[in-house]
């Protein structure tokens, strides 16, 4: 079963928090923390905690007006409604699977891009600028890292199979492992994980039967 944006939209929720990060002559479009609720649950139990590689097509629904400039730590930025893009609803077709009621997400990088090409070439631009403030991952952001993992019944990878991401996924990698293990779809070149929403309907269905298989595995090995 693959449902539909609208059939999701009636029954999870999403919520985000954005900021606008100014490095040298660019502005940033960031989202630190995406999440994602069963409509009619309450509670701060995370079932899962999803990182990916970086923030979609995502953005608050009342705007980009509403992104404030980030002044201070990410991790006190408010939760704003937002509209789910391509790869949450897909998230939300596994929580369905699974039964879940709430799901986190971050990713490897905060900057908001539509490209992998602009992905790569932000990430060399803020290493040119020795800016850090974009990923989870940095040392300064660590005990942000460590409560939301924290807080997740699970951690699951899907930050791409692309070779040039390898030294940010393993880094990465290294980091999560040491506090949690790490789930998700293993690509065969360590530590690249497929990404949750591949584009092809076929490929989606297969990600979705895969990870289930895989977090229903690991739930009768806790039993």
């Amino acid at each position: 079963m693959f449902q539909s944006a609208k059939v999701l939209e009636e029954i999870f929720s999403v919520e985000a928090a954005f900021y606008k990060l100014r490095t040298g002559e660019r502005t940033h479009l960031c989202r630190s923390l995406a999440a994602i609720r069963r409509r009619g649950t309450h509670g701060d139990g995370v079932d899962a905690l999803f990182v990916l590689l970086n923030p979609g097509k995502c953005l608050p629904v009342d705007g980009e007006d509403s992104i404030p400039m980030l002044t201070g730590e990410a991790d006190k930025l408010p939760l704003l409604a937002a509209a789910p893009d391509n790869t949450m609803l897909q998230l939300m077709r596994l929580m369905e699977r699974m039964n879940w009621n709430g799901i986190e997400v971050i990713n490897l990088t905060d900057i908001r891009t539509g490209k992998f090409a602009d992905y790569h070439e932000g990430q060399k631009y803020m290493e040119r600028y020795w800016d850090s403030r974009h990923t989870i991952f940095s040392i300064d952001r660590y005990p942000e890292l460590l409560d939301i993992v924290e807080r997740a019944d699970s951690v699951i990878a899907g930050w791409g199979t692309k070779a040039a991401i390898r030294n940010a996924a393993e880094e990465a990698h290294i980091i999560l492992s040491e506090l949690a293990p790490v789930n998700g779809v293993a690509y065969e070149n360590h530590p690249l994980y497929y990404h949750p929403f591949p584009w092809l309907q076929t490929k989606c269905i297969k990600w979705l039967d895969h990870m289930e298989k895989a977090l229903k595995r690991s739930e009768q090995v806790a039993e």
